[in-house]
């Protein structure tokens, strides 16, 4: 199968701007930076499959606790 240059936006869509989203929002309700889970999903998804296999770690992990004083 041959990439064309004129798929490049989509597959980077997929690999980079989707996880990004599910990422933000997965921090949101994980009490998160936002931004960093974001950005650092955003970066590994030029890695194809970075930006997924973090979103999968961070799903894995346990939430953080708020300090209620």
């Amino acid at each position: 199968m041959n990439i064309s240059i004129s798929l490049m936006p989509y597959i980077l869509l997929v690999t980079a701007v989707v996880p990004t989203l599910f990422a933000i929002r997965l921090a949101k309700k994980q009490n998160r930076s936002m931004l960093t889970s974001g950005a650092v999903t955003f970066c590994l998804g030029f890695t194809w499959i970075g930006g997924w296999i973090y979103l999968a770690v961070m799903n894995l992990m346990r939430p953080q606790q708020l300090d209620k004083k």
